[in-house]
């Protein structure tokens, strides 16, 4: 039951996190607040995919039986396309600009959270008082 429970919540939040990241990437420019630190939005893309991939890897960690490997591997490649496919869509459909510098801060970002997720795992174990 607390399997369940763990992939329940982990794949609620990912969706969930993946419709944020959606709105705010298609919001027009003018509706986001005016930062004035320097690359804040590759930081943003950067640490929202981050996020995202260290929940996606965790439900593939739970749910499968794939190795260390290839759940950084199947993260990073979602992420490159769902990055990608924001990208496309913002500059054909929500009046912005695609930016491929957009994109490398993206699949960054999935790919640090990928090789995140086993500290964020032993986190959780740690904190919640599971063993492995």
């Amino acid at each position: 039951m607390e399997k369940r429970k763990n992939t329940i919540f982990l794949l609620s939040f990912s969706i969930v996190w993946a419709i944020i990241i959606f709105v705010l990437c298609t919001m027009p420019q003018s509706d986001l607040p005016q930062v004035k630190v320097p690359n804040i939005d590759k930081i943003a893309h950067f640490g929202c995919f981050l996020i995202l991939s260290v929940f996606l890897s965790l439900l593939l960690h739970i749910k499968t039986r794939l190795k260390f490997l290839h759940i950084i591997l199947f993260s990073t490649l979602l992420a490159f396309i769902y990055g990608g496919s924001i990208e496309i869509l913002q500059s054909r459909f929500f009046n912005r600009t695609g930016d491929v510098k957009d994109l490398i801060a993206d699949v960054l970002g999935g790919f640090v959270g990928a090789l995140m997720y086993p500290v964020v795992l032993r986190l959780f174990l740690w904190v919640f008082g599971k063993k492995n």
